[in-house]
């Protein structure tokens, strides 16, 4: 079985956006860098074995934790 990647990080628009491996558009976005990893959080509860990526400004990724 595949496993998930739900990746949040702000675009150009100053957003937080969360993408899910494999699909282009982003699935929501939020004002609030929080709001966004909650939400990300609460999609990866729905998939076994799902992890929730944070791309910072400049690139650097880190995972947070479930």
């Amino acid at each position: 079985m595949d496993r998930s990647l739900f990746t949040v990080q702000q675009r150009d628009d100053r957003r937080w956006h969360i993408y899910e491996s494999g699909f282009a558009p982003s699935l929501a976005s939020f004002g609030l860098r929080d709001d966004a990893i909650d939400y990300a959080h609460e999609l990866a509860r729905t998939r076994p074995q799902a992890n929730v990526r944070v791309v910072e400004e400049g690139g650097r990724r880190e995972l947070a934790g479930i």
